[in-house]
């Protein structure tokens, strides 16, 4: 049987306490339960650190920083989401034969775009868009890090935003010189 390290015993003394630090920073017991999880799970493969002095302080650090880039991902999601909002036509357009010739143009365009990334931008956007994963849900399932997915799911998003206003503003010249 493996010897349980003593960052993993102050954790286990103060788990309470932790519970309650991250629940206040995060404004969700949940959350927080899922924040100090994800904490323990990093203290299990941890080795014993000998140089510590104050393991409490360590562990509380160590909490708030999970915290911290829990809410900076959160953030950026939200973001990006607001962005992905923006970019999508609204219900109360009407649907003529133009738009929908259109509509269609821009998407064999975007599909274009998409066929020019990297195979590994490509499976983190199909199982992000079409399958609906996580992003930890991704990372686990092609056995990458979690900002790695970030990182990919980001650059697509930004790429085919980018594309989306190159191809509007070619068909608005278009448009132009028709008139």
């Amino acid at each position: 049987m493996m010897r349980e390290s003593k960052l993993l015993q102050a954790y286990r003394e103060h788990e309470w306490e932790l519970l309650r630090f991250l629940a206040r920073r995060l404004g969700s017991a949940h959350l927080a339960s899922d924040i100090a999880h994800d904490l323990y799970l990093k203290l299990l493969g941890a080795a014993d650190h000998p140089d510590i002095r104050d393991r409490k302080a360590y562990l509380f650090s160590m909490a708030a920083n999970l915290a911290t880039d829990h809410l900076r991902v959160e953030g950026r999601r939200g973001q990006i989401l607001a962005e992905q909002a923006g970019s999508v036509w609204r219900q109360t357009d009407e649907l003529t034969p133009e738009r929908y010739i259109m509509a269609r143009a821009e998407l064999n365009h975007l599909q274009k775009v998409i066929a020019g990334l990297t195979e590994r931008s490509r499976q983190v956007f199909h199982l992000s868009r079409y399958e609906g994963k996580s992003q930890a849900e991704i990372a686990a399932i092609l056995g990458l890090g979690a900002t790695t997915v970030y990182k990919d799911l980001k650059l697509v998003m930004d790429t085919l935003l980018k594309a989306r206003r190159r191809f509007r503003l070619a068909a608005d010249e278009v448009g132009e010189h028709e008139k």
